[in-house]
């Protein structure tokens, strides 16, 4: 059963569904990222992110990278293993 929609820290509406952080991080990167980045992955743990995926420029890469930064604490150790086409 799917509860009511919670609102959580900045104004993000989230079903009641809990989601990993790996999940949360993903979902903030393919929306900041607008289609840019091909079969993304992100695995979180030990203090490291580690991005995964293909693009096809510099720019959609920084964006990721830019994107998990925000969603990540600062001592968090960041990998951006996205390769570019």
């Amino acid at each position: 059963m799917i509860g009511p929609p919670s609102r959580i820290g900045s104004g993000i509406v989230r079903v009641a569904q809990r989601m990993t952080r790996a999940e949360e991080i993903e979902q903030h990167v393919e929306r900041a990222a607008r289609g840019r980045i091909y079969d993304l992955q992100v695995e979180c743990g030990e203090g490291r992110l580690i991005l995964r995926g293909r693009c096809r420029t510099y720019y959609a890469k920084q964006l990721a990278q830019q994107a998990a930064l925000e969603f990540s604490a600062p001592q968090t150790q960041l990998i951006n293993d996205i390769c570019i086409l």
